[in-house]
């Protein structure tokens, strides 16, 4: 091959390589242009619906001003409901809000956490408060102990506690004031009957397990474990109720046992390894024996049977 024909040849080369990145060339500014176009017409459009949305908010502000500031609540005759100008902007129509309706929104949403939550109805107006310290008939211990108690988990200075006592002496008084407390303030609250909880753990077994149950309880920011030692534990009964305050333990959260057997029946009752795991972080316990305070204003009754 003459050196003419290997320079024709490489020239060829050279002329379809430029002509490949002409065409990428062309390609690249044709999409470029292209991306240039569909972003144009994208702000053009944003532009469009944002003029258009400020029309429409502008004409429904206008009419939100020529509303009345206040309207009589057709719930609660007598009581005005007011005006929401960020509510009524949001929802896109006029928003009245009244505070009786909230009142009561309020209070539902607060008795469904409290049913939620186990406390027992007959204790969920309680307070340290409006416990009454001046029993007559004490024979063992002090009503005053038992606040003290409370106050010292409701302050997070102890983190266990042990309400031993004959029935109706406020042990579930105390439990409740601290219960209701942490749930108002939003913690979540477990409590449970030790049968109640056995017998859900063993239903369990048939179905999808106890995981669910250990988590709720475990979770919980407070426990109350109602009717300790009131008969002889399951055969995993203590299983179940380490399982529980061993988490407990570990996440560093707060328990409550309430009993009415004395303190050296508890002890026995729940064993070494749940002793040890409420032992720490400080176990308060105080056994009380003195008249009932059931059918008593303090107990909200206004009577007794």
């Amino acid at each position: 091959m003459s050196t003419d024909d290997q320079d024709q040849i490489i020239a060829a080369a050279q002329a379809r390589w430029e002509a490949a990145q002409a065409a990428r060339a062309a390609e690249r500014s044709a999409a470029e242009q292209e991306q240039r176009l569909a972003a144009q017409a994208a702000e053009d459009s944003l532009s469009r619906f944002l003029q258009t949305a400020q029309a429409k908010t502008a004409a429904f502000e206008a009419e939100l001003a020529a509303l009345p500031p206040s309207v009589e609540c057709k719930r609660h005759p007598g009581s005005n409901a007011v005006l929401n100008h960020e509510a009524s902007l949001e929802a896109g129509r006029a928003v009245y809000r009244c505070p009786t309706c909230a009142g009561d929104r309020a209070a539902t949403a607060r008795e469904r956490r409290l049913i939620g939550s186990g406390i027992p109805s007959d204790v969920r107006h309680a307070t340290l408060a409006n416990f009454r310290t001046d029993r007559p008939n004490v024979v063992q211990g002090t009503p005053a102990e038992f606040v003290r108690i409370g106050q010292a988990i409701m302050d997070g200075t102890a983190r266990n506690a042990i309400l031993a006592g004959t029935t109706g002496i406020g042990k579930g008084h105390i439990a409740a004031a601290v219960a209701v407390a942490r749930l108002d303030a939003g913690w979540p609250v477990a409590w449970v009957e030790c049968s109640t909880l056995f017998r859900a753990v063993h239903r369990s077994y048939s179905e999808n397990g106890p995981d669910s149950i250990y988590h709720r309880y475990i979770a919980a920011n407070l426990l109350v474990l109602d009717e300790i030692a009131l008969r002889a534990l399951p055969a995993d009964g203590e299983e179940i109720l380490f399982t529980i305050l061993d988490g407990r333990h570990k996440a560093g959260t707060q328990t409550i046992l309430l009993s009415n057997e004395t303190l050296p029946t508890v002890r026995e009752w729940l064993g070494g390894r749940i002793r040890d795991r409420l032992n720490s972080g400080k176990v308060l316990r105080h056994y009380g024996d003195w008249a009932s305070m059931r059918g008593e204003e303090a107990d909200a009754a206004s009577d007794k049977f």
